[in-house]
């Protein structure tokens, strides 16, 4: 009984190391998610549409609409299942061959010589002990490179994520302008058929101004739709129910000062990116299969005792045995040549990925820096002076001393300036996501 306890205890033992704790390696992606931008995404064995659309009904901020979607996007999900394949992989290459066992009972078929033969041999896998280490170093390598894999998944999905949550704030601020100016251009066109009926305005103005509402009628049904249709985006990139439906969004995401030098934001991505760190680890990764490879030229070394029993002569006999492959055909030089290419390849797209880094980086920081120096502009010095006409204006169009039409002119210009003011701010916004994307983690310097 004894004996069978621990049998029984050493079964359970090894099942329970080859089993694959989902909560244990996924630790890594999220202390590495929490790192780079503070969210910490959760493996779901099937993503929750009631509760994305439920949270998305009370109204979200941005950093609540990245969990949201890192949570329940059915794509990023299946995604995740990636770490476990790569992980159960791990513990397969770890395991050693197990023992083989082989008996030959050579029964007699000759009735006049009446003998009896058993072969009975037991081996292990000799080269295990060196191949097994090699092959566990190719699989942690592999290991890696997922996980980095699906950080930058995750840092894809953030991003659209930002992009889709802006876009929606932009659309909203767009139809209030248009509404406004609508309503604007509609007082305007009553005041001046006012005017018409005393003959203080012309048919010309009066025809100019309803052509004018007219049009911006029709550009805020362009701009209900498009921000109807930026809600939709967003709805299903959270993973909550397909509509059209507005989301009360709490944010308002303010345009942040650059006070990192663009030197440093390079050195710090050329250093620690995913896409960086994915392409040192498929070489590491490579050099190990070269390794791996080159000790499987001999593939089968065996090991063992062999025994022997003829029963008609009551002889036995128990003695070594020894198993090789010869590499006469098969050399495995194909493998260990595949594994080099792989080496060559991965320092080239690391090359390319150091020279794709630091373009986007020189690009987005150089259209942000811009974005900004134009909003100062439009701020400072060129809504200010139209403003300042208008209300200059009004007195001599109520006394008549101005052209109805350069009045209305007037503010649908200010309206403009105003919807291009908001464009650079959306400019702006999308270039420091970009940026953000290109350094592989959000900006510390806020």
């Amino acid at each position: 009984m004894k004996l069978h306890g621990i049998l029984l205890f050493s079964l359970l033992l090894l099942a329970h190391c080859g089993h694959v704790h989902q909560k244990k390696i996924f630790d890594p992606i999220q202390k590495e998610s929490k790192e780079r931008i503070n969210a910490k995404p959760h493996w779901r064995n099937m993503p929750n549409m009631l509760h994305a659309t439920e949270a998305v009904t009370r109204g979200i901020t941005l950093q609540q609409a990245i969990a949201l979607g890192l949570n329940n996007n059915p794509t990023l999900q299946a995604h995740f299942e990636d770490i476990g394949i790569a992980k159960a992989d791990l513990i397969q290459a770890g395991f050693y061959t197990n023992p083989h066992l082989e008996s030959v009972f050579k029964m007699p078929i000759d009735n006049d010589e009446l003998r009896t033969n058993v072969e009975i041999s037991a081996s292990i896998s000799l080269s295990d002990l060196w191949q097994v280490p090699l092959r566990k170093r190719v699989a942690q390598d592999n290991l890696e490179v997922k996980t980095y894999e699906i950080i930058t998944e995750i840092l894809q999905l953030r991003k659209e994520i930002q992009l889709k949550y802006i876009a929606c704030i932009h659309n909203q601020e767009m139809l209030r302008i248009t509404e406004e100016i609508a309503n604007t251009l509609e007082a305007l066109k009553d005041r001046i058929e006012y005017h018409y009926q005393f003959g203080y305005a012309t048919d010309l103005d009066k025809y100019s101004a309803a052509s004018k509402l007219g049009e911006w009628r029709a550009k805020t049904v362009e701009a209900r739709t498009l921000m109807r249709t930026a809600f939709i985006a967003l709805h299903e990139i959270l993973g909550s129910s397909i509509s059209s439906q507005s989301i009360p969004l709490h944010d308002t995401i303010p345009l942040k000062p650059l006070n990192q030098p663009q030197e440093s934001l390079k050195d710090s991505a050329l250093s620690s990116h995913p896409l960086i760190i994915i392409e040192r680890a498929k070489m590491a990764r490579a050099k190990h299969t070269i390794s791996y490879e080159s000790s499987r030229i001999i593939d089968d070394v065996k090991l063992g005792v062999s025994y022997e029993r003829d029963f008609e002569k009551g002889i036995a006999g128990v003695g070594p045995a020894f198993g090789i492959t010869i590499p006469f055909f098969n050399t495995n030089s194909g493998n260990s040549e595949h594994a080099r290419y792989e080496y060559k390849q991965a320092e080239k797209t690391l090359y390319a990925r150091q020279q794709m880094i630091l373009k986007d980086i020189t690009k987005h920081f150089l259209n942000y820096q811009s974005y900004l120096d134009q909003i100062a502009l439009y701020t400072n010095e060129v809504l200010p002076p139209i403003m300042k006409a208008i209300e200059f204006s009004k007195d001599y169009f109520d006394r008549m001393q101005l052209s109805l039409i350069l009045f209305l002119e007037a503010h649908i210009d200010l309206f403009q300036h105003k919807l291009k003011l908001l464009e650079l701010q959306y400019n702006a916004l999308m270039a420091y996501i970009e940026l953000e994307f290109a350094l592989g983690a959000q900006l510390r310097n806020n």
